[in-house]
């Protein structure tokens, strides 16, 4: 018991040494700019958003007509 919870923290040990420079290096990575991309990917998220919305609500209008057309056709097979 006591050897598997020695290997246990060995291994623990030896993870979270290796992840620090890890952390380090994206750190040392980041730049000023981060905020314009993360802007300029909400602008293109905003545009493609404008040009979804009509779309799905034109796609829903004409679901709710076909749906129309279909009844009207099944109610006058039906006299």
């Amino acid at each position: 018991m006591l050897a598997t919870i020695s290997r246990v923290a060995i291994i623990l040990g030896a993870l979270a040494t290796t992840g620090i420079p890890a952390f380090a290096a994206t750190e040392a990575r980041s730049n000023s700019s981060e905020s314009m991309v993360w802007g300029f990917l909400g602008l293109c998220a905003l545009i493609v958003v404008a040009q979804v919305a009509p779309l799905l609500r034109n796609l829903k209008k004409h679901s709710d007509i076909a749906v129309e057309q279909t009844k009207a056709v099944e109610h006058q097979h039906s006299r």
